[in-house]
């Protein structure tokens, strides 16, 4: 990495006071400290003695033992220097650091944030390693989440997913070898193999030397936050589902640790959800329907570092769909052996168990699940459940709440039936087949209102994935929608 250009003391510690003072924060400047609740932040010049700013990060990160009561953060001058500390190679240099820049603090000292622009952004081709392939929902389930390394992918932002081949590369460079013995019949009758990669929306990222629960612990002060960043993501996880007579998940199933398959990502314009502090939202509403979940646990993470007030909804069609098959490792929240995918990736982010609400087409147990109050399980339909808790608020949120959606098209049109006389701005997440990713082939496009009501054609992929509920019409999306059945549960059959 090249050297770090310096950055001026006087200029950061201004900033500094400035946004930390909004939180009630105080800057100690000779010490380079604040401090507030028990919780220390220490503050780096780039620039300065950089052996000594490693030396100490290291040590502030065993000493703190995970608590996250103690935190580094290293300034910077430019968006330049901070893409570099944050890349992933040298995560070990910075261990467990957090990273801001000088433009960074004073856009947001002037109440100017700087906001991803939403449009997609350095897209990369890069083999990816399975670190894990997991069933979830029992023996016989079709479900997995797949748990790959890919730190060539760098930012990843909310709704943003990848296209990838279904099969490693060492069976698609590999020519099938004739083995003695076989049938004739067998030889001959090879089944098909897809030529094109698959979409697949990214569930959760990981970060090196932040663990699992980090989110638990972590309460960075809202303001700062705003310009606050981790090292990059370097792990994912991905859930998808075994389609019945399919070419491609099928094989996916079949990966093993190790294992390497090719991807194209991050693709689909990112949503930076510093955009909503922005607007003055003080609570967000995310509802999800079967494996319409899976691409919103990314957003809730996203929002509870930042400090976002949530509630999340969850529609599937048995509690045992949640279930992770065999051994899992300790760290999840339910430890090892039990654990539930969804529940456990919200309760890890840090969300308080009366948060997540979970309806099932089954009836669910009169008991507590992982500290889930019996009265937020619910049996029945996750939209009918939502409008039921909106209900007993008073029919009416504040209008500084937002909701976000993702799932089968007529589970999400009946969630903005519920959103819309609440008063409540709804974003829907959509999933679309697609062959390209990057807005070429067209195969994604989606019918939606312009600016003066007329109707257009908007492309998921790259205007996409995430659209105002209000843009959407739904009628003729719901025809080539990949997510357009019953089978999650989470909607009546039709």
């Amino acid at each position: 990495m090249a050297t770090l250009q310096k950055v001026n003391q006087d200029t950061a510690d201004r900033l500094l006071a400035a946004i930390l003072a909004r939180d009630g924060w105080e800057l100690e400047p000779a010490r380079g400290t604040a401090q507030k609740d028990g919780r220390t932040l220490h503050f780096f010049m780039a620039g300065k003695d950089a052996a000594r700013t490693k030396a100490a990060l290291a040590a502030m990160a065993r000493q703190d033992a995970g608590k996250f009561a103690s935190l580094g953060v290293l300034v910077v001058a430019d968006a330049a220097d901070l893409r570099a500390v944050r890349e992933d190679r040298y995560a070990d240099r910075y261990p467990r650091a957090f990273f801001t820049s000088l433009e960074e603090l004073q856009a947001v000292a002037d109440g100017t944030p700087i906001i991803r622009a939403a449009k997609p952004g350095n897209i990369s081709a890069f083999p990816a390693e399975v670190v894990a392939n997991r069933t979830i929902g029992g023996a016989d389930s079709s479900h997995f989440v797949l748990t790959f390394r890919a730190p060539e992918m760098q930012e990843v932002w909310p709704s943003q997913f990848v296209m990838m081949d279904c099969a490693p590369e060492k069976f698609l460079l590999t020519p099938r070898r004739v083995q003695r013995g076989r049938e004739l019949d067998e030889l001959l009758h090879l089944p098909p193999f897809p030529l094109l990669k698959r979409p697949f929306g990214i569930q959760r990222a990981y970060y090196r030397h932040f663990d699992r629960l980090y989110q638990k612990q972590l309460a960075l002060p809202p303001s700062l936050a705003l310009a606050l960043h981790t090292v990059y993501p370097h792990q994912f996880d991905m859930l998808y589902k075994v389609l019945p007579g399919g070419g491609g998940t099928p094989l996916l199933a079949r990966l093993q640790p190790g294992d390497k398959v090719d991807m194209l990502g991050p693709l689909g314009s990112p949503y930076d959800v510093r955009v909503l502090r922005r607007e003055g939202v003080a609570e967000v509403h995310v509802i999800g329907g079967g494996v319409g979940v899976a691409p919103l646990i990314l957003l809730v993470q996203a929002l509870r570092y930042y400090s976002f007030p949530i509630k999340v909804f969850i529609g599937i069609s048995s509690l045992e769909l949640l279930r992770y098959t065999g051994h899992v490792d300790s760290s999840f929240a339910g430890g090892a052996g039990d654990a539930y995918v969804y529940v456990d990736d919200l309760l890890d982010a840090g969300l308080a168990p009366a948060d997540i609400f979970l309806s099932s087409d089954t009836p669910l147990p009169k008991r507590e699940l992982r500290g889930i109050p019996p009265a937020n399980l619910f049996h029945g339909l996750v939209p009918e459940q939502y409008r039921q808790f909106l209900q007993r608020t008073g029919g009416k949120a504040a209008p500084s709440t937002v909701a976000f959606t993702c799932g089968p098209d007529r589970m999400m049109e009946a969630v903005q039936a519920v959103t819309e006389p609440a008063g409540i701005a709804l974003k829907c997440l959509l999933e679309k087949r697609m062959g390209c990713g990057y807005g070429v082939c067209l195969s994604c496009v989606c019918k939606v209102r312009d600016e003066e009501g007329g109707e257009k054609y908007a492309r998921v992929c790259t205007e996409g994935p995430v659209f105002d509920a209000s843009e959407i019409i739904w009628n003729h999306n719901q025809t080539n929608s990949k997510s357009a059945s019953a089978t999650c549960g989470c909607v009546r059959p039709s």
